[in-house]
């Protein structure tokens, strides 16, 4: 059976002030629930953009954004961030001056959760992303590796249990070693929690492995966006053609 659709973008354009070209050009999008979408292009092509316009971290100028059925305009913003939205950052975003706790935490804080339950959550999400809490509770940010900080940045996003993980290039500045492992917990962690999440990826062989669909974006256009097996087989432009025979070296 068809996933159901969770969001649509309908005709999404967003120019920013004093610039001539749009960032996202007239650009529709359907994210069905329960899939991974990876969304891949050049610098510039308007992914990032696109994950702040689900986030409602920028505005679109025209076209129109609807979560179940319903226009983003229509719900709280901090609501959506907080229970619907986990946004796992390109540069992790870890607080220095907080502990691994403190840092799980603070989205429980503000929607007021019971001392009790925090504890019991961050405990629980530590043991998910295989750090042990008697060992990572009260570490700060600087003490741990790279990978174990980009661990706690997707604890963080899952915190309150969130339908759909958007995910801006996480593993970018990691080795290749941790970066497979942080692959293989993404798909294990989808598997595990039936989670929407629409990842940002420059790496073609890391956009095969991990998504259910893959989008592929240039100059702010969606030039194909297809199973991987589609992508492969049957390149719809020139672009995607070349992206796909170069990153796997075909």
């Amino acid at each position: 059976m068809k996933n159901k659709n969770l969001i649509e973008l309908k005709n999404i354009s967003k120019i920013y002030p004093g610039r001539d070209i749009p960032t996202l050009d007239n650009l529709s999008l359907n994210i069905q629930e329960g899939e991974s979408l990876v969304l891949i292009g050049s610098s510039g092509s308007g992914k990032t953009t696109l994950l702040k316009l689900l986030n409602g971290l920028e505005t679109p100028t025209s076209g129109s954004i609807q979560i179940k059925g319903k226009d983003i305009n229509s719900y709280d913003i901090l609501d959506l961030r907080r229970s619907f939205f986990g946004y796992v950052f390109q540069k992790i975003g870890l607080f220095p001056h907080m502990t691994v706790k403190e840092n799980i935490n603070i989205v429980l804080r503000l929607t007021k959760k019971s001392p009790k339950f925090c504890e019991k959550r961050v405990c629980e999400l530590l043991d998910f992303i295989r750090l042990s809490p008697d060992l990572y509770l009260d570490r700060y940010p600087d003490e741990l590796s790279g990978g174990e900080q980009q661990r706690v940045g997707v604890a963080r996003a899952l915190a309150m249990d969130s339908e759909c993980l958007l995910m801006d290039e996480p593993f970018g500045a990691l080795d290749a070693v941790t970066r497979c492992e942080l692959q293989d917990e993404i798909i294990r962690l989808k598997e595990e929690f039936k989670k929407t999440i629409v990842f940002i990826t420059h790496d073609i062989s890391e956009a095969f492995k991990l998504g259910d669909r893959i989008a592929v974006m240039q100059k702010g256009k969606i030039e194909q966006i297809s199973s991987k097996e589609t992508l492969y087989g049957s390149p719809k432009t020139p672009f995607v053609e070349q992206l796909v025979q170069t990153g796997l070296g075909v």
